[in-house]
């Protein structure tokens, strides 16, 4: 079969919670739909089951499912540190909701043989294969042999002091578990033959806090690419983080927010003081002008990864910038609008701070990536 160019786009962390679900993508719906494949990073699990085991537990009603399925979705990744907010019975819960509307889950499973099995979708001839990781979730909330979960990757800190002073800061090591890296490489292995184009998703990083990236994901995010990934898109940070070109294939080390709110059923849940402690241990002080979109002023800088496939392979990757309005809805800005500027100036400047090997370049209202 011939294989025509489709287009695949990409986003970041979403969390749902508001009256009208699908009011929160109604700037970006349209753009979303008309891509041949869209992915986003579920920030939350949507049921009515089960009760919080932790702090700040970000499941939704499930009445706010519908919007996915309503913006255009064809793949959702469930591999983050809110997975199992709510236990066990409320993940498997919102598995059978995506089940059901036919919507594919990547990242989570019954258990680690299902956590670790790829979504593969053709379209136009085309066959597009997702796998999905988180590094960042409470220990044992990995999947197991007959247990729920998710597809983890530990990782372990190591504080260096590098200067002899008492006080001043560490150098900050983080590696791999090297059995978690070799089930990765080894996941990528198996699906790279069965696919055309690759897609690694990593939910990891630093949250909240500007540019920094840290060891782990950067050998990470290389070995992926080693193993045969075209495309690495990371979340969790809910800030934009810098890309790289490695290999001549992209590392999107943040994709930030892209339709995240603290919304009524967040702020009622136990424990949701643990944001307000979060947010102040970080110093981060939330845009006064977004009362539901609880970070750093930076965070309103967001985008939609957009690759164009054609003969198997990625033949053009930009993105498209959006913006985050003061109702926690992402807007899609071009070239001429100063905050189009700014989602490209922003993407820049952490992009060259952290030394990355990247080229931007506005194409009409979308900014290109190339080496």
């Amino acid at each position: 079969m011939k294989k025509e160019a489709i287009t695949l786009m990409g986003v970041g962390d979403i969390v749902i919670d508001r009256e009208k679900p699908e009011t929160i993508f109604q700037h970006v719906a349209q753009t979303l739909r008309s891509a041949d494949i869209t992915y986003g990073n579920c920030d939350q699990t949507y049921s009515d089951l089960g009760s919080a085991v932790r702090g700040h537990g970000t499941n939704s009603e499930s009445r706010n499912f519908p919007a996915l399925v309503e913006a255009g979705f064809d793949v959702i990744s469930l591999a983050n540190n809110h997975s199992l907010d709510y236990g066990e019975e409320n993940l498997l819960d919102t598995m059978e909701r995506f089940q059901k509307a036919d919507l594919p889950y990547v990242g989570v499973g019954r258990n680690d043989t299902e956590a670790h099995q790829p979504v593969i979708l053709e379209r136009k001839g085309t066959k597009v294969g997702f796998l999905a990781y988180s590094c960042v979730y409470p220990k044992g909330w990995e999947a197991g042999p007959s247990k729920p979960g998710l597809a983890g990757i530990r990782v372990w800190t190591i504080y260096e002091q590098v200067d002899y002073q008492p006080g001043t800061p560490p150098r900050i090591v983080t590696i791999p578990y090297p059995e978690d890296l070799k089930v990765m490489e080894a996941d990528i292995r198996r699906v790279r033959p069965q696919v055309d184009v690759l897609v690694i998703a990593f939910h990891w990083g630093v949250h909240i806090v500007p540019r920094v990236i840290p060891m782990y994901c950067i050998d990470l995010g290389h070995a992926a690419i080693d193993c045969g990934a075209d495309l690495i898109l990371g979340t969790h940070a809910h800030i934009l983080k810098g890309v790289e070109m490695y290999k001549g294939k992209a590392i999107f080390y943040s994709t930030c927010n892209f339709a995240a709110e603290i919304g009524p059923t967040q702020r009622k849940a136990p424990g949701n003081e643990f944001i307000d402690h979060m947010l102040d241990r970080y110093g981060c002080k939330p845009d006064p002008e977004c009362p539901t979109y609880l970070s750093p002023p930076d965070a309103r800088n967001t985008l939609i990864v957009k690759a164009v496939i054609e003969a198997g392979t990625i033949q053009r990757l930009s993105c498209i910038p959006c913006y985050v309005n003061k109702n926690a809805e992402p807007e899609i800005v071009g070239q001429k609008d100063p905050r189009g500027q700014k989602v490209y100036n922003y993407l820049t400047d952490i992009s060259q701070s952290e030394k990355l090997p990247v080229h931007f370049a506005w194409d009409r209202d979308e900014i290109l990536i190339k080496p």
